[in-house]
């Protein structure tokens, strides 16, 4: 205990002596700002990669299912009706409804485009959602009892008529040049045997609502229409392609869809459950190598930090020779010499990582406040992103704090070994 107190007594004397040779004092203080820079900047950008994942996740699991459960053959489900009461008895779920996939080109009057018909049923999660996105000028009540509108009628005369709804994307709307009122069509590729040979079958709906959930290629290729309606224009009877689960704690349903296939048989019950994780898997894991890549180079930054650490203590072992060869000389042991220059350099980069984590906290909280503008047509999103974690924020502290201290392992180990009589020799 002694030689612990020895040793720091002597070590912070050294770091912040006036008498110390100005040059050294400048370097030890590049250092401390050279980590801290280093500190400041990954606790930023780790921030920042952490709230496009955050933004992301919510806005795909927002408009997709926690979990899903279909056919495991990918064909129709019969009987849904039970599966919904089943799978609702697990803890952990909140809503279970039906809904139908299927894909058909909608064609206004000059333009056309491929998607995927998405049936919801009145009162689901999916129908809240897609409310969420209509925003407060519209009600998705229209698209489940659709207003009439003005036709014209084989003889040339208006007429109102009453015809489906469908709720559009708000990037589709603009492509197609149609709006709230506007009749398109909608052709499947399903095809009926008529006269004329086999057609298409074909129906007209009256754009109800656009909507738009921050994700463009979503928008684009997606759109909404009463499970009724699509039912009965996919020939589907009382069929569905699956049911959407939605869960209390998205980061529970992994372990809720294993409760859900056990419920429904296992595997060979002809069920397929997959959950969020699951169905963006790839997704998820280039975004998890994209940060752990995005750490390990800035780490080099505070790593180079480091490099000016080393050159401080050694020129301090080098100016310090004699008083290190009288201190050994009246019975100081080489490992508390070392300990010197050991807690010389830990004063400095724990210094250094203390104020780049303070540094990195107020530079998130101020983006966060007050935002950075980027390209909402490109990520999706107006400002940048910022979610704050302290795990990120304990990972990098360390991770720094570890690099300084590994940095005085060479200039320690050569203080240690100064032989006194040598030095003391030719001084």
């Amino acid at each position: 205990m002694a030689s612990w107190g020895f040793s720091k007594k002597i070590a912070l004397r050294y770091l912040w002596s006036k008498r110390s040779e100005a040059f050294i004092s400048i370097i030890t203080v590049i250092s401390v700002i050279g980590v801290a820079i280093g500190v400041m900047v990954l606790n930023i950008v780790m921030a920042v990669m952490t709230g496009f994942e955050h933004e992301l996740r919510e806005k795909i699991v927002g408009t997709d299912s926690h979990i899903v459960v279909s056919n495991q053959s990918g064909g129709r489900i019969e009987g849904w009706q039970w599966v919904v009461g089943e799978v609702a008895k697990v803890p952990g779920i909140v809503s279970v409804s039906p809904f139908t996939y299927n894909q058909v080109l909608v064609r206004s009057e000059s333009r056309s485009a491929g998607l995927l018909i998405r049936g919801i049923k009145r009162g689901s999660a999916s129908a809240e959602q897609v409310q969420s996105y209509l925003g407060q000028h519209y009600s998705l009540e229209s698209l489940f009892a659709p207003p009439p509108i003005t036709v014209l009628t084989t003889s040339g005369e208006e007429g109102e008529a009453t015809i489906p709804g469908i709720v559009i994307g708000r990037s589709l709307a603009h492509s197609l040049g149609v709006f709230v009122g506007t009749p398109v069509s909608i052709l499947s590729p399903q095809v009926s045997s008529t006269p004329f040979g086999l057609v298409p079958s074909f129906r007209r709906f009256v754009v109800v609502g656009t909507y738009s959930s921050g994700l463009v290629e979503y928008e684009n290729g997606v759109a909404y229409v009463a499970l009724e309606e699509a039912q009965r224009f996919f020939g589907m009877g009382d069929t569905v392609t699956g049911l959407e689960v939605r869960v209390k704690d998205i980061n529970a349903a992994p372990a809720l869809a294993r409760e859900v296939l056990e419920r429904l048989g296992g595997i060979g019950s002809g069920f397929s459950v997959r959950d969020w994780t699951l169905t963006n898997k790839p997704l998820w894991d280039a975004i998890q190598l994209e940060k752990k890549v995005y750490f390990i180079v800035l780490l080099l930054i505070i790593v180079m930090a480091s490099f000016s650490i080393v050159t401080t203590l050694i020129m301090i072992v080098l100016e310090k020779r004699k008083d290190i060869a009288i201190m050994k000389t009246l019975g100081a042991s080489t490992a508390s010499v070392g300990r010197i220059f050991r807690i010389q350099g830990a004063v400095i980069g724990g210094l250094g990582t203390a104020i780049g984590l303070v540094l990195g906290l107020v530079g998130c909280l101020g983006l966060k406040k007050f935002g950075f503008p980027i390209d909402e047509r490109i990520f999706q999103m107006s400002t940048l992103p910022i979610h704050i974690e302290p795990l990120n924020f304990v990972a990098t502290g360390v991770a720094a704090f570890a690099i300084c201290f590994f940095a005085t392992v060479y200039p320690a180990r050569r203080a240690a070994q100064l032989e006194p009589s040598e030095v003391l020799r030719y001084d």
